[in-house]
């Protein structure tokens, strides 16, 4: 073989070794980066991490202490929770959980969070009988409430379903509706969810986990 023919074997492989790095490179290029691993989520036992990017959709409810909207969640942590005052079970259930939840973290000196409660039903869930309501388990529980209206923006957002039956004037009427508790952040920005049946125990573990 001739030193010519010689160096164009050479010459060829470079380029076809040059050709398959690019190649390689290209395809790697278009593949979507994988997330980075956040060793918080593997330790939590029952919340949903979604770390939305934006805030809360605009919203305004009313309470006790007049207006509710999407200032009144900014620079604090809030548990939030859908329900109504003649719930029989599950709401009763979910403010107890959350008063039990507020001592377990005050007894680690773990800041608490703000706890209010939306009311499915402002027909009969008057400003003044939610804040009677929440009290009963709470003195800093908060409770709002609005029109279908006034609830869409949230409960779009969140995913929340509930539907009215037929009233009764004998028996009233019940709501139906879902149990999860959500938590958004300082910034007003839907940060986990906690789905039912939650659990006291593992809740007071992920909460410190997920507000650090």
């Amino acid at each position: 073989m001739n030193k010519a023919r010689a160096l164009g074997f050479v010459l060829g492989g470079a380029a076809l070794v040059l050709l398959a790095a690019w190649l390689i490179w290209r395809g790697a290029e278009q593949i979507a980066p994988v997330p980075a691993f956040d060793p918080r989520q593997a330790r939590l036992s029952s919340a949903t991490v979604l770390n939305d990017e934006k805030p809360l959709p605009a919203f305004s409810l009313l309470g006790e202490r007049g207006n509710f909207d999407n200032s009144a969640l900014a620079g604090r942590w809030t548990l939030m929770f859908f329900g109504y005052t003649f719930c029989p079970d599950v709401c009763p259930t979910a403010l107890l959980l959350l008063k039990e939840l507020k001592a377990k973290l005050a007894e680690r000196a773990i800041g608490a969070p703000q706890v209010v409660m939306v009311s499915l039903d402002p027909a009969r869930d008057t400003p003044a009988t939610l804040k009677n309501y929440a009290a009963a388990f709470d003195p800093d529980f908060i409770g709002v409430t609005g029109s279908d209206e006034a609830l869409a923006p949230l409960v779009k957002h969140l995913g929340v379903y509930y539907l009215r039956h037929e009233q009764d004037k004998n028996s009233g009427y019940l709501v139906d509706h879902s149990a999860a508790i959500y938590l958004i952040d300082p910034q007003g920005r839907l940060k986990a969810v906690f789905s039912p049946p939650q659990d006291l125990a593992r809740m007071s573990a992920d909460y410190p986990v997920l507000v650090r």
